[in-house]
Formats: C-alpha cells, sequence, structure tokens
C-alpha cells in the first residue's frame, strides 16, 4: 500500500488527499477479503507471494483512485461519460471511464438511461419504409448516499449461474485465487468451504455488469478506430482465404484462424495456444493448450457445442506470450478481468484474443438431438457442420450433404446463449467469421492497429490472400445486418429477476 504514495499515477494530488483516499480504499471489502486469505492464496499457488502483492496494491491502487474520482464529482448534475474526462483530469480519461463502472456497481453512482425514438427511412424487402429506432443516452451522476451507507459487497458468481445467464466461459474459475470454483461445459459449482467472498470472480465476470458503455466510449478515445453500434470498433474488414493445402484439408471456411496461429508459431511471436479440439466424444469440444503445428491442425474447423475453454487459462503461467482462441462472451471476460478490479491483467501473457464470430452454441446435447431429429443421422456419422444462407448445413461421411433452415435448430441452442448481444466478437484483437464471404472465405475484422498490422505481415508471408470486405458480396453490409439482429434479439440481464423465474 505504501506503493501508492509514491506512484507516478498520483502526481498533482495532494499528500492529504492521497492518504485520504487510500484510508478509504483500504476499507474495501475486496482489498480486506485478498489480504486476510493471503495465507490460503499462497498455499493452492495460483499466484507466487511477488504476484499476490501486486495485485494487492493494484487493487489499493485502482480503489484509490477511484475514492478520489468520487470527490471530484460530488455535486456534480449527470453527465455523459465523455463529459466527465474532461472534469476529472488528474488520471488518464480511459481510468475515469472503468472507474465511473465501477462506482455504479458499488453503489457510489447513478447511471440515468434516457431513450428517444427517431423515425427513419430503411429499405425493406426492396420497398423503403419508416421505421421506428430507440436511441438510448447514457449520464452518470454521484449518488447522496445516507451516513449509514455501506458499499454493495459483489456475491460469487453463483447468483449468475443461478440466474441462468451464466457463459460457461470458465473465466472465474482461472481466476480465483484458491481454486474455488469448478466449471464445466454446463455446470458451475463453488466450494462453500474454500471460497473467501472476496467477489472477484463477480467483478470478472462478463454476464454480472456490463462494460459496453466503457468500452464504446473508451474506443472512440482512439481516432483511428471506425465505430460501428452493430460490430464494435474496428482498424478495417477483410474477407480472406489460406493458401496453404494442408490447412484447406482441416478448415471450416477460408482457414483464417488456423493461418494466423501457425504464422504466430512459426515467428515466435506466442510460444503457446489454447483453442479447442474434439474430445474423446466425437463432437464435444474440449480446451487444449497447443506448442506445435501437428497439434494445431487437430484444433481446425468449428465445433458448435461449448467448451468452457478459459478454466486453463491459469495452466499457461509458464508461456511468456499465449494466443487465445474463443468466442465472444470470452473475449468480453479477458477485457473485463483486465478492467476491474484494478486495470491489472490476471494473466499478463494473453498477447493475441482472436475471436469467433457467434451467433449461439448448443450443448452436447443439444448437438446430439439436432442430428437425431432434423436429420435423423447419429452424431458420429457428422463431417462437418456449418451455417450459411440462413440453413444449418451437415456433411456426412458417405459424402451427402443435408440441411434444414436455421430457424429449425434454434430450439437447440443454449438459452443462455440469448444474453449476448455480441455475434463479431467486439472484445477480440482480431474477428474472423463465415457471414459475409463467399464459400471457401473467411470475413476478418482487425480492432487495432496492431492487429491490422499482423494480419497484412501474414499476407505478405503469402499465408493467406485477402480483399476487402466492402469489395465483396454480400461483404460487409451482412455482417453488419446479422450483428444489429443480434444486438436488438438480445435479452436483457437482470440478475435479481432471472434468479426468480
Amino acid at each position: 500500500m505504501v506503493q501508492v504514495v509514491n506512484n507516478k499515477l498520483f502526481k498533482g494530488i495532494s499528500p492529504k488527499d492521497l492518504m485520504e483516499a487510500t484510508y478509504q480504499a483500504s476499507g474495501n471489502f475486496q482489498v480486506r477479503a485478498f489480504f486476510e486469505a493471503k495465507e490460503e492464496i499462497l498455499k493452492v499457488g495460483k499466484f507466487s507471494e511477488n504476484e499476490f502483492y501486486e495485485i494487492l496494491d493494484a487493487m489499493v491502487e485502482a480503489e484509490t483512485e477511484r475514492k478520489l474520482v468520487l470527490k471530484e464529482l460530488k455535486g456534480n448534475k449527470p453527465l455523459f461519460l465523455e463529459e466527465i474526462v474532461k472534469i476529472v483530469k488528474d488520471f488518464p480519461p480511459e481510468n475515469v471511464i472503468r472507474d465511473i463502472i465501477y462506482l455504479k456497481e458499488q453503489g457510489y453512482v447513478q447511471e440515468h438511461v434516457e431513450v428517444k425514438t427517431k423515425t427513419v427511412i430503411k429499405k425493406i424487402k426492396g420497398e423503403e419504409k419508416e421505421v421506428e429506432v430507440k436511441e438510448f443516452f447514457y449520464r452518470y451522476q454521484i449518488r447522496k448516499l445516507p451516513d449509514d451507507f455501506i458499499e454493495h459487497y459483489f456475491e460469487p458468481v453463483s447468483i449468475v449461474f443461478n440466474a441462468g445467464v451464466c457463459c460457461q466461459c470458465g473465466w472465474c474459475s482461472a481466476i480465483c485465487p484458491v481454486n474455488a470454483i469448478i466449471v464445466t461445459a454446463d455446470t458451475l459449482e463453488i466450494d462453500e468451504d474454500i471460497c473467501m467472498k472476496c467477489g472477484l470472480c463477480f467483478s470478472v465476470c462478463p454476464r454480472s455488469f456490463s462494460i459496453d458503455q466503457a468500452n464504446e466510449s473508451i474506443k472512440k478515445l482512439d481516432k483511428s478506430l471506425k465505430w460501428s453500434d452493430k460490430t464494435g470498433a474496428y482498424i478495417n474488414a477483410y474477407s480472406a482465404s489460406t493458401t496453404k493445402d494442408d490447412i484447406k484439408k482441416v478448415r471450416q471456411d477460408g482457414g483464417i484462424v488456423t493461418s494466423i496461429l501457425e504464422y504466430l508459431l512459426e515467428n515466435n511471436l506466442v510460444d503457446a495456444i489454447v483453442a479447442v479440439q474434439h474430445s474423446e466424444e466425437l463432437w464435444r469440444p474440449e480446451p487444449v493448450i497447443v506448442e506445435n503445428l501437428k497439434d494445431l491442425y487437430k484444433t481446425g474447423g468449428t465445433k458448435y457445442a461449448n467448451s468452457p475453454s478459459l478454466t486453463v487459462i491459469d495452466q499457461c503461467k509458464k508461456y511468456e506470450k499465449i494466443a487465445f482462441v474463443g468466442v465472444p462472451c470470452m473475449m468480453k471476460a479477458i477485457e473485463k478481468g483486465a478492467m476491474f478490479p484494478s486495470g491489472l491483467p490476471f494473466f499478463k501473457n494473453i498477447k493475441y484474443k482472436i475471436g469467433l464470430f457467434c451467433m449461439e452454441s448448443f450443448p452436447y446435447d443439444g448437438i446430439i438431438n439436432l442430428a437425431k431429429e432434423q436429420f435423423n443421422k447419429d452424431i458420429k456419422e457428422l463431417t462437418k457442420m456449418n451455417i450459411g444462407g440462413g440453413k444449418f448445413i451437415i456433411n456426412l461421411k458417405s459424402g451427402e450433404q443435408m440441411d434444414v433452415q436455421l430457424k429449425e435448430v434454434q430450439k437447440y441452442a443454449r438459452d443462455n446463449c440469448h444474453f449476448c448481444e455480441d455475434l463479431t466478437s467486439d472484445y477480440a484483437d482480431i474477428s474472423v467469421g463465415s457471414i459475409g464471404s463467399q464459400d471457401g472465405w473467411s470475413s476478418v475484422i482487425t480492432r487495432s492497429k496492431d492487429a491490422d498490422k499482423l494480419y497484412n505481415d501474414i499476407v505478405k508471408a503469402g499465408l493467406i490472400e485477402s480483399n476487402s470486405l466492402k469489395d465483396v458480396k454480400p461483404g460487409q453490409f451482412l455482417v453488419e445486418k446479422i450483428g444489429g439482429i443480434k444486438r436488438k434479439k438480445c435479452k436483457s440481464i437482470d440478475l435479481r429477476e432471472n434468479q426468480d423465474e
């Protein structure tokens, strides 16, 4: 905690204000729970003593900053996030934005949501029609707190699972300092005897509270990024296909994810990759840590059943640099874990996040029933599953291809996927999916300058053939359209409401 006083982040803050804020921060329940469980945490061995104190110092530092932001904003009217960062100039704008969102969850800040409806002209099935569109405006204000106010206590993530909105990403189990949480593709269990009630799992859970407003405001600070309300921030969008025959044999669409990962491994940009492969039960995926090309090719192709891939991240600590491949909820989990509770990532070695387009995924039993009821086939007869042209398509060992309308298979999907608004893995570094590109090609969205450079380096190396997504049909238009549909259909999360259902 002494490090907070000398930290350059607090340059310009008076010693009196800093010490007062640090004292208040030390009373935070998460800080106290983490500190008091030091012996248990070190015994588990997930975090070393140096890492323990690094995390603790970062938590205290973030809480100290939040207390100073609170003091600065007291008495202000409701403000947009972009207005707040102009008032609070002592800290980086992205810090202030994340602070406001966390302070809201702690009970100090009230979010005011204003909804405005406007009429726009849209072309629907070739005809221009007037359509009402809702716009949402978010303002934030410091609450007037009673003298007996107690900061909100964060429940363990069992509250998220019991509410039916858990996405089974496994992030909470990887981060839990005492290994109290076990996550599978279908279940989440917390050992109450081990759980130290620190609320870290709730803080980083992608379904506990939203970071979408923070993300949008932070991304819009970067003028090099384009912004889409349907697909998030990005640098460029491409349609691409692998040039390697070995990858073509195992690919789902364009083979782009495997091509990117091969480039990262061959050029020593990463030491390992976290992806998924078939388990002993065909079509039941499992997370896997890959170190070589031979094993990489086993991960090719889409597996439509869900896999709790983030459960293995803590097993990757021995690697200096890793790449992670996952679906939108996992990308958001990693981003949230870098924002909260301290702004310090729990696992600093995740260098590249490759996100997959995802409309929804299926429980393993759902895949079995889908094959049986819609196609009258045993799942073991399938060699490939795909979605395209509004249809769910399967390929069989016999060489036959069959399909049904996509609407016929949606009932087999996981209900908790309906609480996800993200089609294109908005929180990834590079997003990849089939929507918008022709058969044998993939759509690719780069979301930072570094990611765009990496992608174009791979193109220059001859691993990928690439075109602008705007220059192909159906192209970026369809990605935006489907992205907007998912946003619109997304169910809102209220843990109390869902808990009672």
